[in-house]
């Protein structure tokens, strides 16, 4: 946690707090309260990015956020003395951080109000006291996850759809068994002997057989073969020879070249744009998208408003988001150092407030030097008000109600989120801004661009390879089963 780091951190920063504080928040306001012989003791959650509390040895801890700066100003405001209790990591580990809290407010005697805003829910105005005026506002978003670019494994297969390849395999077929029905048509029906024997392919020359000798298997084979060839050939770009001189067979090579030429360069413009052209990955931006995802898992905290909508809900997007939590139980949690260990490694979408968002989001830019996690569009959820809790029919609600009026009309909240802290909300504007489509990365190509080729060399020599093999194990088969003489 670098208790130590935050410790000296906190020091340097205390005298300019209290400065800001002072002369901002008191000066000028005035105030039909004076509790000077007052004491209250506020609860201090860890409740990023309002509020940081670290845990020390033998009991101590240390704080800070704009909650507590809410507090500070309320004692200064309403004149009186206040103290900070630490949450019980006991009750933390039983109920989650947020209805730990509750939990505390509500059985210790000892603790009068909450040091942070809370959403407002018929169940917790009917156990707690609620300001009449929020601390603060906030709509709501998904933390998720950047999925990186597309693998480019299999970029030779991306250009045409399984529906054009599976033509393309078909027509490749129809070509070759045309061709050869062709040149075996010419084989047994030559109608000028002369120019038969002259348009003779090298498949027939090397067969050394008449040309109305009846069809052998190796002679089929060999129309086939050489036919198969010439037809790749073109489809790759290479060429070839024609197979033959007769002119029913070149209207048929001509037609096929003229295909081939269409389907070669919507192929090869398409691969090149997608080895040139960074692609990522669809990305979660709503609760269906997040829902549908086999790839990103849904992490929810069970104390939070928007955790119970989703657990609770018995349809819908919220039901199905709440049945994918619960085939991991691990995935729900109640302790927000847990929500952020999580959410690290990079495998889990987390719907919660929209500052939290940005601050985790910018918060691992500073930590990993690049945008490894996005926010989402809002959600379609009510705008968030937060309050503060107090004891139920406490006497001291009313009045606070009516500072934080004050407080709020000042706008000194945001700035104690969005300015004063520097780690609260900290500045990765790179992670917000919608990325533009690029012609090209104005790189060289990379080994991983061409990964796929690689792989087709490497399963193709393992091919041949296999394949000579068996060649040299048939003909030893042979070998041995001719007759000794």
């Amino acid at each position: 946690m670098q208790f130590a780091s935050i410790v000296n951190t906190m020091q340097k920063m205390s005298i300019k707090i209290v400065l800001a504080i002072l002369i901002m928040a008191v000066d000028g306001l005035s105030t039909d309260y004076d509790w000077s012989s007052k004491h209250f003791n506020y609860l201090v959650v860890h409740n990023p990015p309002f509020d940081y509390v670290f845990r020390g040895p033998n009991g101590t801890f240390t704080s800070y956020g704009s909650s507590l700066n809410v507090a500070i100003w309320l004692a200064t405001k309403l004149k009186y003395t206040y103290s900070f209790v630490l949450i019980n990591q006991t009750l933390i580990d039983k109920y989650g951080t947020h209805e730990a809290a509750f939990h505390q407010l509500i059985n210790d005697k000892d603790v009068d109000g909450i040091a942070t805003n809370f959403y407002l829910t018929l169940t917790r105005m009917q156990r707690m006291d609620y300001t009449t005026h929020h601390g603060w506002v906030d709509g709501f978003r998904l933390v998720v996850p950047r999925l990186g670019e597309q693998s480019r494994l299999f970029a030779f297969i991306g250009p045409f759809e399984p529906t054009v390849w599976l033509l393309v395999f078909i027509t490749v077929l129809v070509v070759v068994a045309v061709m050869t029905l062709f040149a075996m048509i010419y084989r047994h029906h030559p109608w000028n002997e002369p120019e038969g024997a002259e348009n003779k392919t090298d498949t027939e020359n090397g067969t050394g057989t008449n040309m109305r000798e009846p069809v052998s298997r190796n002679v089929l084979f060999n129309y086939l073969g050489s036919h198969t060839i010439y037809v790749v050939n073109i489809m790759t770009n290479q060429g070839s020879r024609e197979a033959s001189s007769l002119y029913s067979f070149r209207i048929l090579a001509g037609f096929w070249v003229l295909g081939a030429m269409v389907l070669v360069n919507s192929y090869t413009g398409i691969v090149i744009s997608s080895l040139t052209t960074t692609k990522t990955k669809s990305s979660i931006d709503s609760l269906e998208d997040l829902a549908a995802s086999t790839e990103t898992q849904v992490l929810l905290r069970h104390d939070t408003s928007i955790g119970e909508q989703i657990l609770q809900a018995t349809s819908g997007v919220f039901k199905v988001l709440g049945d994918k939590a619960r085939l991991n139980p691990g995935n729900i949690v109640g302790d927000a150092f847990k929500v952020t260990e999580k959410l690290e490694t990079g495998r889990y979408a987390f719907p919660f407030i929209k500052t939290f968002a940005m601050s985790f989001v910018s918060s691992q830019f500073q930590k990993d030097q690049r945008c490894r996690f996005k926010i989402s569009k809002p959600l379609p959820l009510s705008t968030g008000y937060f309050f503060w809790l107090f004891k139920k029919n406490s006497s001291y609600t009313n009045a606070h109600s009516k500072a934080l009026v004050e407080l709020w009309e000042t706008g000194l909240a945001y700035f104690w989120v969005y300015k004063l802290f520097s780690p609260t909300v900290p500045r990765a504007d790179q992670c917000f801004v919608e990325s533009t489509l690029k012609v090209s990365r104005r790189a060289p190509i990379q080994l991983s661009d061409l990964t796929s080729a690689f792989l087709i060399l490497g399963i193709g020599t393992g091919l041949a390879v296999l394949s000579f093999l068996t060649e040299l194990l048939y003909s030893r088969f042979r070998l041995y089963k001719l007759p000794s003489a």
